[in-house]
């Protein structure tokens, strides 16, 4: 058995969902007894609304260079998924060891998974029975936007940053593009293919999605906004400028509240009864803090769980994180400076992230990621004021008072206020995995490639350096191991 089959095949039980129907010869000689298969055009439509995307210990939450590891808790972990977690963050190249397989192909939420159900509805959705071809276009754009997605993260985990002048002989990624639990050639792609098929599908997409009605539902907004993220790691600003403006265009059509909230208010430890307050915080997480389907901030929910209780104060953010926050930050408040069950702060104004303790960060389209990249693209070229109006619109709302205003120093000049953008991006996604995302970009940029923190470090209880450990230009990619090479045909590892 091939792992791709093997770990695809869990995604079939989301057929018992499907009301029960009659064969089609062509897709099943025989339904086996107590199952269903798709043959509707509403059947397609329960897959997809079941079909959301989601991750467990996301593995650029540890790899990010504004996390840092604090003792004794990251040498006390202990068991296979806390191995993982500090292979990560040291940057090792062997993440899993010679009979594992990957988290990020293996988890029942993962992109691989999802791929075959995108891939079915992508495949079959238009000869289904009982829809109109509206229904079916709309479908169809549904989830070719989700295979992009998916990609786009498999391209993310295991290729290279993306550089224009080798990304045509750069290994990429199998292409999976077939609802076939028979397939048995894994070969890679280059990374152009990759990122060529990503483009081609959200680009397909647009026309046929609506407008925002739901928060685990693709729509045009999401697939503009994934243009614009992708045209990003590609280094393409004028591109991404040209879809996150077209996002914007889509935010006044939604059908649910999209804003972002006032940190300044929601987030004021100082009054905790003001009505809205996310507080009281207990300790593992603001007791009030919206739910992903009910958060304004959010245009598409993607859950990325990271929660481990061996790991709560084993990860933090570094003191060169800390020291980029004004101290009227509401930001701060997402993160506690305490051990866990103690009044002990950690040394050098290090936070452990509290936000989404049980529930998992959100790393899907928001409001927030739209402003940023709206600043970034007007800064690049050279638009500053509309890229400081972006700034403060998006500051006012999360720092109280006169600092929220963008700093002379950094409003002085093209660069500098690029700098304190990507700066601004590490202060609103601090453990999220996200900033993962910009150090693949930035090692590609040659003005701000310096931006990139290369090192790793682990601090001692006292606040002093322990240990340090160095991320190399092939980690940006993590290996498939042994058992993933053995059990998948045609599969090349990355070296």
């Amino acid at each position: 058995m091939k792992i791709f089959k093997k770990y695809i095949l869990g995604s079939m039980l989301f057929m018992a969902m499907l009301s029960q129907v009659s064969c089609k010869k062509e897709f099943l000689e025989v339904v086996p007894k107590g199952q269903t298969i798709a043959v509707t055009t509403a059947d397609y439509e329960k897959i997809l609304n079941a079909n959301y995307l989601s991750t467990s210990f996301n593995a650029s939450v540890y790899r990010g260079d504004e996390v840092a590891g604090l003792q004794p808790y990251f040498n006390s972990m202990s068991g296979l998924l806390n191995r993982r977690m500090q292979r990560l963050f040291r940057y090792e190249d062997r993440v899993y060891d010679a009979d594992q397989l990957p988290d990020e192909i293996t988890d029942a939420n993962n992109y691989i998974r999802k791929l075959y159900l995108f891939n079915k509805v992508i495949n079959e959705v238009m000869d289904s029975e009982g829809g109109t071809e509206a229904q079916k276009l709309a479908l169809l754009a549904e989830a070719k936007a989700g295979r992009a997605i998916c990609n786009f993260m498999f391209l993310s985990d295991f290729t290279k940053p993306y550089n224009a002048a080798t990304a045509a002989t750069d290994p990429g990624i199998p292409n999976l593009t077939v609802a076939d639990v028979t397939q048995k050639d894994f070969k890679r792609e280059t990374i152009q293919q990759g990122y060529d098929l990503v483009l081609k599908d959200l680009t397909d997409a647009l026309p046929d999605l609506d407008m925002v009605t739901h928060r685990r539902k693709i729509s045009r907004l999401v697939a503009e906004f994934y243009l614009a993220r992708v045209y990003l790691a590609m280094n393409n600003y004028t591109a991404a400028s040209t879809h996150i403006d077209a996002a914007f265009l889509e935010v006044p059509k939604a059908v649910i509240p999209l804003e972002l909230y006032d940190y300044t208010v929601v987030l004021n430890p100082d009054d905790q009864e003001a009505p809205g307050s996310w507080f009281p915080d207990s300790g593992f997480g603001l007791d009030n803090e919206p739910l992903a389907a009910n958060n304004t901030e959010i245009i598409y929910n993607i859950t990325a769980g990271w929660f481990q209780f061996q790991a709560v104060d084993a990860f933090v953010f570094s003191p060169g994180t800390a020291d980029l926050y004004d101290p009227s930050d509401r930001r701060l408040s997402l993160y506690t400076p305490f051990e866990i069950f103690s009044t002990e702060p950690h040394p050098n104004g290090m936070r452990r992230r509290t936000s989404g303790f049980f529930t998992g960060i959100d790393v899907g389209p928001s409001l927030p990621d739209m402003y940023l990249m709206r600043a970034e693209c007007r800064a690049r070229a050279n638009d500053l004021t509309g890229a400081i109006a972006d700034l403060t619109l998006l500051r006012e709302k999360r720092i109280a008072g006169a600092a929220a205003a963008v700093p002379s120093t950094a409003a002085s000049g093209q660069q500098a206020l690029v700098r304190f953008i990507l700066d601004e991006r590490i202060r609103e996604f601090a453990i999220t995995g996200l900033r993962w995302l910009d150090m693949r970009r930035l090692s590609q940029d040659p003005l701000y490639n310096d931006h990139v923190n290369y090192t790793h470090t682990i601090y001692g209880s006292n606040g002093q350096e322990a240990t340090t450990y160095q991320l190399k230009p092939e980690r940006f990619a993590l290996k498939f191991g042994e058992r993933m090479l053995n059990e998948s045909n045609g599969l090349e590892d990355n070296p």
